[in-house]
């Protein structure tokens, strides 16, 4: 009776919410923030958090699928400052358009967790001068996250991301042909494509400077770590990486396939 009372009581608390809990107890991870310098060199970070005793990354520049990947920069620490984790290399060499693909590893006084991979696509906004300030010191640059804020309530803002927009049309023109196509960086999701599709649009409704576009999402499809989905238009999409460049959830996945296993793009259906 002692036993099947348990049962019940772990039954209506979920029992499946009770076990994850307890396996992942102090290996939740914040957003880790990426700074390259340059010539070379590379400083990355997290905030502490409950539990987490220490905190190590693997990370592959540019790797090749079906090739065995060697670590770019391996390294883990315990050691916390001012609430943060960091590490930080003075060698790797970095440049801007490279694909970073890392794996986050914790330690919880325990057990060891990898977590999934995830993907970074170095932009110019994170490569700073090696030993200076790449800009006045009387000048404070607003970042993407401050941004986003911006073009809810100032026209002026609104203009300068069209602007930023147009610019990198133009540049990516030069580069090649452009699709309409991005990548929502989540654990691995089964299900029917407009379940998918859902998931996306309920990420896009969460965000106050992305709800406006969900509208703009047409379908989806499972990926690797994530869900490729399509948006309408190529101003629309372009629109989003600049909104969302600092929170690394979502990419170009233009560049992604270059290095994945196959190309998702294949399996849509064209409208």
């Amino acid at each position: 009776v002692i036993v099947l009372a348990v049962v019940v009581g772990l039954g209506e608390a979920g029992f499946l919410d009770w076990f994850r809990s307890s396996k992942n107890k102090g290996h939740d991870v914040c957003r880790v923030d990426f700074e390259v310098f340059d010539p070379k060199g590379l400083r990355l970070w997290t905030p502490q958090k409950s539990g987490l005793k220490s905190f190590g990354v693997e990370l592959f520049i540019n790797p090749v699928r079906g090739k065995k990947p060697v670590c770019n920069f391996c390294q883990t620490t315990s050691n916390v400052t001012q609430g943060k984790f960091f590490l930080q290399s003075d060698d790797v060499i970095i440049k801007s358009g490279d694909i970073l693909e890392y794996v986050i590893v914790t330690f919880n006084g325990q057990t060891t967790q990898r977590h999934k991979p995830r993907k970074l696509i170095v932009d110019d906004y994170l490569i700073k001068a090696k030993g200076r300030c790449s800009c006045p010191t009387s000048v404070t640059p607003p970042t993407p996250t401050d941004t986003a804020r911006q073009v809810l309530t100032d026209p002026a803002a609104e203009i300068a991301l069209l602007e930023r927009i147009l610019e990198s049309v133009s540049k990516r023109c030069a580069e090649g042909t452009m699709s309409n196509y991005l990548f929502l960086q989540l654990d691995r999701v089964e299900g029917a494509t407009d379940d998918l599709k859902q998931l996306v649009v309920e990420y896009f409704n969460k965000k106050a400077a992305l709800k406006p576009l969900a509208a703009t999402i047409q379908s989806a499809e499972d990926g690797s770590d994530g869900i490729v989905f399509k948006v309408s238009g190529l101003i629309d999409k372009l629109k989003i990486l600049e909104l969302t460049r600092t929170d690394g959830d979502i990419i170009d996945y233009d560049k992604l396939s270059a290095i994945d296993d196959i190309d998702i793009r294949l399996s849509f259906d064209e409208q």
